[in-house]
């Protein structure tokens, strides 16, 4: 077995003093323990470190040598160390991240960037699914955690609550509700409405039709694979599309969001792992909790 660190934190205080009086006195324990722990070291290593004599301390060839490369050695022991702290902390490590694409506008860019900010040593990797594959991705230990838009409870997963996001509906220029700076969802149902298929994300589809049922309103629902347009080119129809705010940053110039008067919300939530998972994903849901307090995500 080899010598523990702390032998090598004396020799090197020793070598750096070459008087075992000074040298006791700035490790603050007494010199004739100081003696027999380097006698050990000696011992274990089998080579003499040291030439002593009554008025002097000198290295051999052997010290010398130690004297060199132990700075170093015990430098990269200490970040060894280290690394496993931050580790086991999860200040450090990868985070594999599962998103929508509803989320890569807004939501998870500045997750991300506050997460980089408090942890700079953590990388995040990033995939973009459906809310519904990102329940299973994290369910499945494929994603270490996701953001998913009106996520349904599944096995092996939580949800935390992250965001409340206004809905609002997205026209084209050509649509005649563009001239609005409001509208209420009467207003909308008088015209197509694209939705993605039930199949794609059930919990979603079913909040928006409920939105309109509610209201004994009954619109041409337009049924488009929407989830990786984005362009929203299916909008060419002369149809809308319903979304969160935050879905809405960057669209192009030709197209709109308009708030509605409805005041109604779509649920953004984080999906975590119900059971054991990576230190690195508490300090996200740190982070996460953090940023929607500070920006009145849930307000």
């Amino acid at each position: 077995m080899e010598p523990e660190s702390r032998l090598l934190h004396y020799f090197l205080a020793v070598a750096d003093e070459l008087n075992f009086t000074r040298a006791a006195a700035r490790l603050h324990i007494a010199q004739p323990s100081l003696s027999a722990q380097i006698r050990a070291l000696e011992s274990q290593l089998g080579v003499q470190l040291l030439r002593r004599s009554t008025r002097a301390v000198s290295l051999t060839e052997a010290g010398q040598a130690l004297a060199d490369r132990g700075p170093a050695a015990l430098s990269g022991l200490q970040q060894a160390w280290e690394a496993a702290r931050y580790a086991g902390r999860g200040e450090t490590g990868t985070l594999r991240l599962a998103y929508p694409l509803s989320a890569g506008h807004d939501t998870a860019p500045r997750l991300v960037e506050a997460l980089h900010d408090s942890y700079p040593s953590i990388t995040v990797t990033t995939e973009v699914l459906p809310s519904p594959q990102v329940v299973q991705a994290v369910g499945s230990g494929r994603a270490d955690a996701g953001i998913a838009r009106a996520p349904e409870p599944g096995d092996g997963i939580r949800l935390d609550p992250l965001r409340r996001d206004p809905l609002g509906v997205i026209v084209p220029d050509s649509h005649p509700l563009t001239r609005r700076d409001v509208v209420d969802l009467a207003a909308v149902a008088g015209f197509p409405v694209v939705l993605h298929p039930r199949s794609a994300n059930p919990s979603h589809y079913d909040f928006i039709v409920g939105l309109f049922t509610t209201r004994g309103l009954q619109p041409d629902l337009l049924e488009r694979d929407i989830a990786f347009d984005l362009s929203h080119g299916f909008l060419t129809c002369g149809g809308s599309e319903l979304v969160g705010r935050s879905s809405a940053e960057g669209l192009p110039r030709s197209l709109t969001w308009i708030p509605l008067t409805d005041e109604e919300y779509v649920a953004v939530a984080l999906v975590l792992p119900a059971g054991p998972h990576a230190p690195v994903v508490d300090r996200f849901v740190q982070v996460a909790r953090t940023h929607a307090a500070d920006n009145d995500w849930l307000r």
